[in-house]
This record gives structure tokens, C-alpha cells and sequence, in this order.
């Protein structure tokens, strides 16, 4: 049986969100930047995964789920975007972000996964962080959301920003890794010095 999240509400602005694997205490932080100039759907850089949206500004659902079962589909309405692999850089605790402002808050109302109602709530799983994942980004609404979007603005209803796309990523164990460790010990001073080259003038 799938571990399946809450149902989050992201808003996405210029045409992306992240689904990121949360920082912990005790880890160099990961901040590589996404390449947006690919025309792949889904971008992948260590502590997160970037969605591409084929509307530029709106509000998404979104639902995380993490299934032993590889190439079981969550239902008949959804339809896969890509897969791709991830490998954990932290804990594992992955959660769905908004573009700008951090992890998304609950959505409006329930949607159905892998056969079940899923509430609104947190969109956030647990990986284990020993293992690597396949990750598959399904959609619903994705096919024709930009035409739909276009549609509402001849329309002037400006404000319309839910409704276009919703989705579900569903990490699938795949393989082993060594499990990242935070660094034991190592005082600010130290971190500064490894990441600048030398110690700041007040800490010398």
C-alpha cells in the first residue's frame, strides 16, 4: 500500500515549483540552481525536483507519495509527465514548495489517489535517506491547461488562478546509497573558513 501525503495547495509562479527535500541541522546547505533552459518537464538538482507548469501563474494541487510497487499507476485520470531519479542529500523529508514563499499549505478539497480519497493537508513524505528513488510526476489537466488559461484571459476573468493542473509525484525505491551524515563537530568558524577559504576577520 502506497504511503500517500495530504493534498497541498502550491502556488506556481514563472511556470515552475520545487518538490525539496527539507535541510537539517548539521548539513552544508544544497542551493544548486535548476537549468531552466532544457524543455524537459521535470529538472532535477541535488535536494529537490523542479515541475515544470505549462501555465505560468496559478494555484496546483499536489499530492506526494512514496509506493514499493514500481510501474503501478495511481488511477485512470492521471497521466505521467516524466520520471526521473533522485537520490536524498539530507534526511529524506520531502515536501511540496511553493515557487516564492516555502512548503505549501492545504488545499481546497479532497482528490483521489491510488484508488482512495486524499484530504487536504501537508504535502510532505519521509525517504529513506540510504536509498535512491525513481521518481514519476503524474498530472491531471496538463494536456490542455495552457488553452484552458489562454481561454479564461480573452475571457477577462483575471483573477482565475485554481483549477488548471493538478499532481502527484510517487517516489519509488530503485537502489542503495551510502546515507548522507551531517558533519560531527564542526563549529561555525570551521564551516566558514571550508567555505570562504579563510576564517572571517572576527572569528581569527
Amino acid at each position: 500500500m502506497p504511503e500517500i501525503s495530504r493534498v497541498g495547495a502550491v502556488s506556481i509562479e514563472r511556470g515552475h515549483f520545487p518538490v525539496g527535500e527539507m535541510w537539517e541541522p548539521g548539513f552544508e546547505r544544497r542551493e544548486d540552481e535548476p537549468e531552466f533552459g532544457t524543455e524537459e518537464p521535470v529538472i532535477v538538482v541535488p535536494g529537490q525536483i523542479v515541475v515544470t507548469s505549462r501555465v505560468q501563474d496559478h494555484v496546483a494541487p499536489v499530492v506526494l507519495a512514496v509506493n514499493d510497487q514500481e510501474g503501478e499507476a495511481p488511477g485512470p485520470a492521471w497521466t505521467l509527465v516524466a520520471s526521473v531519479e533522485y537520490q536524498p542529500v539530507y534526511m529524506g523529508r520531502m515536501a511540496a514548495l511553493d515557487t516564492m514563499n516555502g512548503p505549501a499549505g492545504p488545499a481546497d478539497g479532497s482528490i483521489e489517489v491510488f484508488g482512495q480519497p486524499v484530504q487536504p493537508g501537508e504535502p510532505s513524505v519521509e525517504l529513506d535517506p540510504s536509498r535512491t528513488y525513481r521518481a514519476h510526476v503524474w498530472s491531471q489537466g496538463r494536456s490542455d491547461s495552457r488553452e484552458r488559461f489562454d481561454a479564461a484571459m480573452q475571457r477577462e476573468e483575471w483573477g482565475t488562478r485554481d483549477g488548471f493542473e493538478t499532481y502527484l509525484v510517487v517516489f519509488v525505491p530503485e537502489g542503495s546509497q551510502e546515507a548522507p551524515i551531517p558533519a560531527a563537530g564542526e563549529s561555525r568558524r570551521d564551516r566558514l573558513a571550508r567555505r570562504h577559504g579563510k576564517p572571517p576577520l572576527n572569528m581569527r
